[in-house]
């Protein structure tokens, strides 16, 4: 085994010189952090391929040329708040919301998740981003979650093909990353349609990402996990009752989590009568 003296001197005998080099230390690594920021470095994961062969150019256009006039879009780029509002029903919706104007999920996603609309059902249950299985399938609380989620609700006497469901975003972002402040706030006139259409009484969140889309960006879960609140809804005479949840991937964090999730399931049965009606 080769010691670090013996390199030392082999490198020597050969003309050559062997420098070691410094561990960074973390105030280093930050330094460079901040370097890559200052140089306009604002995303690890892009939609748009970067050329390495010329950031001249890209530098140049970006100091030189003066701000591109904002054309009009096309209707067939983008599908504006009105055309969503408009929609009569959710086939209209999604043919209507294939793209979305600041919103590139539905060209890298495998599939999209569309809602599922149960004439009568007690409540609408709104999942989380999807994440792999749901984009591989193209359907609503898949693999793990999928079985939780079952166990969840026939616990207190519901099955699956009793309620309605909505993602609350319906593509998958690259990678699995978390969605952007721009993607939640694109996709909230979708999901207030969504819910227009499907007219519930009750919505049951799961997941921060749809309590915040429905209750505020400044929403924090833990907060309001298990409460009752009320939204008003576009499209909706009335507001709705609101109970957020934890995502059922949630549960196998710690038992706290599980006995958190069968309370807050209690608040819900306490909301409905024999019938599972909501009571009024």
């Amino acid at each position: 085994m080769w010691t670090l003296d013996r390199l030392k001197s082999h490198a020597n005998q050969n003309g050559s010189h062997m420098t070691l080099q410094p561990v960074p230390t973390q105030a280093e690594l930050l330094a460079a952090l901040q370097l890559q920021y200052d140089w306009g470095v604002d995303e690890v994961l892009s939609d748009i391929p970067w050329n390495p062969l010329e950031p001249e150019i890209r530098l140049q256009r970006r100091e030189v040329l003066p701000a591109a006039p904002v054309l009009p879009a096309k209707h067939s780029d983008i599908a504006p708040t009105s055309d969503l509002s408009s929609a009569v029903d959710l086939a209209a919706l999604i043919e209507a919301s294939e793209t979305l104007e600041g919103v590139a999920l539905s060209r890298t996603a495998t599939h999209r998740l569309a809602p599922v609309f149960v004439e009568g059902a007690p409540f609408l249950l709104i999942g989380e981003t999807p994440d792999a299985d749901e984009d591989r399938s193209g359907l609503l609380f898949q693999g793990r979650a999928g079985d939780l989620l079952d166990k969840m609700l026939g616990s207190i006497g519901f099955a699956r093909s009793e309620i309605s469901m909505a993602p609350a975003v319906p593509w998958r972002p690259p990678g699995g990353r978390s969605v952007t402040d721009l993607e939640l706030r694109a996709c909230v006139p979708l999901l207030h349609r969504t819910i227009a259409l499907c007219r519930p009484q009750i919505i049951i969140t799961m997941g921060a990402t749809p309590a915040r889309m429905l209750m505020g960006e400044q929403t924090m879960l833990s907060r309001i996990r298990g409460r009752w609140a009320e939204v008003s809804i576009p499209g909706l005479a009335n507001r709705v009752h609101v109970l957020p949840l934890n995502h059922p991937l949630q549960l196998a964090a710690s038992p706290t989590m599980r006995r958190n999730a069968w309370s807050d399931l209690l608040v819900l049965v306490e909301k409905l009568d024999d019938s599972k009606r909501v009571r009024i």
